[in-house]
């Protein structure tokens, strides 16, 4: 059962949108930030009420906005209340626009579309060209973050013409910015990398460090969405630097967590891992809780690929916990995605179900409230253009040719809105289709699964059954034959040898077909063997074989990523078979002192190397024909998909090395 791909495609790429649209909210006079701000409050303490203060207090309370945002607030209404007293029009409009900023970053954004508004009348009754265009600037990152990228542009090119117009080169340099910006979620790319690369020039002559950072981002996010991941990854570094020049904790957070990002898609994981740990650092620093959810499911997802599934399980929850406390369903929906996907990969299919409910459940839970909302925006739609229609049916009574105008209007525009009305019905209606068949996908993809679980169910209790009967039948007749020939044999009391030892033979390879089929149903009763219970076994073979003969020296090692394989109970028979026939070689045959056993991973392609060594007396491949031991060897290897060398010459002793991917 595949989860969504896109899903997680979308948790690896979530903090380079969400950097784009923070990278672009902060604009004109608002980016900028005091380097003394203790030496800058106390000669705010010395000033008079005038306008300098009230400049002064837009400046300290802009510079909060990018530093902590929750002192920002204070004084920028001091600012506010100063300018109304002295009735100095260009500081209400820009203490005004800092609040707006201080909403944004909150994302309190109806409350910073209304005092952006009180921000617009102040300034065309003053004619400020450069008030004009940080209005209309603001307003359309609103627009952006609503999806109404065509009246974002419309306000941009607006803001730019007024720019232009007062020859603020920084105000150019902004506008080239975010019209690249709104041209990247239009997916105009190329008209995205014109702007932000005309904006990038103007920063640099300029020598604005700010804008820079924010340029430096946006040009990286576009190289990271084009798979250019060395040139975002250098992008993002430079931007880096300046957020932490700047001192802005959460732009820094939200950089170490693009790089990181970009490194895990270079499958570079040990630079992702060292990057996501930073960012996490931060935002726990900050108590960025949004950002702690995302970041720490992302390194869960990294962790994940890297097949660290323990870790990444740690991670994915911890990610999940901060998701769901603070209600940040898509998230959370995006993290059991990954969850599901995990508990694939460890072939556990009953955690991978339970995930993917959740998923679904909460996927559910956002189309509901995606659904609502929209019904609700359009309820109010309805209703105003109803007060609009019954004003205008008033004011028709005052004069017949106003009244014909007027109905002529309203049947146009009421014509438009209904058009507009029913698009967006039908757009709603598609999108709803389209979510219920991936619903119904997904339960079908439920179905399978828990189908497979109750196969698996089967096929289990069938191996249990068949090895109950293995052991109950066939084992206990094995242990009356043995029981039977030793009591022969002490029947005979030694009074003939040859029949006697014949018997001990006999008696010795009952007992070992024995040892074989417990061996057997050890394998059965097991759908999965884990690396560690080979491990135990073959340690315990190990240990009997050592005991038999005191003179030969053992030793059993293996690497610590060992532990993390799981194999099929055939292959981990084999395996197991594989180690005991040639260890049973070199005690029989090779007289050898010393035999080692050693198991590794390779960790460029997952594959397993088991080396057998003995330092016996070896044997020539060239005179010597091949035994059962050997050809038993080779066809176990084979029937595991793997490959077996073994090597040896007379009196240099023997290795074995057997190699699958698994």
């Amino acid at each position: 059962m595949d989860c969504p791909q896109k899903l997680r495609t979308n948790l690896l790429r979530q903090f380079v949108i969400l950097l784009f649209l923070v990278g672009s909210s902060q604009l004109g006079f608002s980016q900028k930030t005091i380097k003394n701000i203790d030496s800058t409050l106390q000669v705010l303490n010395r000033m008079p009420s005038d306008t300098n203060k009230v400049v002064l207090l837009q400046k300290i309370a802009a510079h909060y906005n990018v530093t902590a945002v929750d002192s920002a607030k204070s004084f920028v209404l001091q600012g506010l209340e100063l300018s109304k007293e002295l009735k100095y029009k260009k500081g209400e409009w820009m203490n005004l626009s800092t609040l707006g900023n201080y909403y944004e970053r909150k994302t309190l954004y109806d409350s910073a579309v209304n005092v952006y508004n009180t921000a617009l009348k102040i300034v065309e009754n003053e004619n400020s060209e450069k008030g004009r265009a940080i209005v209309y600037n603001n307003l359309a990152m609103v627009d952006i973050r609503k999806g109404d990228y065509q009246q974002a542009l419309d306000r941009l090119f607006i803001a730019l013409r007024a720019e232009e117009t007062s020859n603020n080169r920084e105000g150019i340099a902004d506008g080239y910015n975010n019209i690249g910006v709104v041209y990247y979620y239009m997916q105009d790319y190329d008209k995205a990398t014109t702007y932000l690369l005309k904006a990038l020039e103007e920063q640099k002559k300029l020598g604005n460090v700010t804008g820079l950072q924010q340029g430096y981002n946006n040009v990286g996010a576009i190289f990271d969405y084009q798979k250019k991941y060395d040139e975002a990854i250098a992008t993002y570094k430079k931007a880096l630097a300046i957020s932490q020049e700047l001192g802005d904790r959460k732009l820094e957070a939200s950089n170490l967590a693009n790089i990181a990002l970009a490194y895990t898609k270079l499958e570079d994981f040990k630079r992702a891992d060292d990057f996501f740990e930073q960012s996490i650092a931060v935002r726990e620093e900050i108590n960025d809780k949004n950002g702690l959810a995302h970041s720490f499911s992302s390194f869960g997802e990294n962790l994940r690929l890297q097949k660290r599934y323990q870790l990444a399980e740690t991670y994915l929850k911890r990610g999940l916990t901060y998701a769901l406390d603070n209600n940040i369903k898509r998230s959370a929906r995006e993290t059991y995605s990954s969850l599901a996907e995990l508990a694939k990969d460890r072939k556990n299919t009953i955690a991978e179900v339970e995930y993917l409910r959740k998923y679904i459940a909460i996927n559910d839970s956002i189309l509901d409230e995606t659904k609502t909302k929209a019904i609700e925006e359009l309820e109010t739609k309805y209703e105003t253009e109803k007060k609009e229609n019954e004003i205008l049916a008033q004011r028709a009574q005052l004069a017949e040719k106003d009244l014909q105008v007027r109905r002529k209007n309203t049947l146009i525009y009421g014509g438009f809105s209904l058009a507009v009305a029913l698009g967006l019905v039908g757009y709603l209606l598609y999108n709803q289709q389209k979510l219920k068949n991936r619903q119904l996908k997904k339960e079908s993809e439920l179905q399978t699964a828990l189908a497979r679980i109750e196969t698996q169910n089967k096929l289990q209790e069938q191996r249990l059954r068949i090895s109950r009967d293995l052991h109950d039948n066939i084992g206990s007749q094995l242990t009356f034959v043995t029981s039977s020939i030793d009591n022969l044999k002490y029947a005979l009391d030694g009074t003939n040898d040859t029949i006697t030892g014949k018997l001990g033979n006999i008696s010795e390879f009952t007992t070992q077909t024995i040892y074989e089929l417990r061996d057997t149903i050890w394998a059965m009763n097991k759908s999965n063997i884990t690396a560690e219970d080979l491990q135990v076994r073959i340690a315990n073979f190990i240990e009997k074989a050592s005991k038999v003969d005191n003179s030969v020296e053992f030793s059993f090692t293996t690497d610590e990523d060992i532990k993390n394989q799981v194999f099929t109970s055939v292959q981990g028979m084999n395996v197991y078979r594989i180690i005991q026939e040639a260890v049973n070689n070199a005690l029989k045959y090779a007289k050898a002192t010393k035999i080692s056993v050693d198991m590794k991973t390779l960790a460029n392609d997952h594959t397993i190397v088991i080396n057998i060594v003995d330092n016996g007396i070896g044997f020539n491949k060239e005179t010597i024909e091949a035994g059962n031991g050997l050809s038993n060897i080779r066809k176990r290897t084979r029937d595991i998909g793997g490959k077996a060398d073994i090597i040896s010459e007379e009196g240099k002793g023997t290795t074995v090395t057997i190699s699958f991917k698994n």
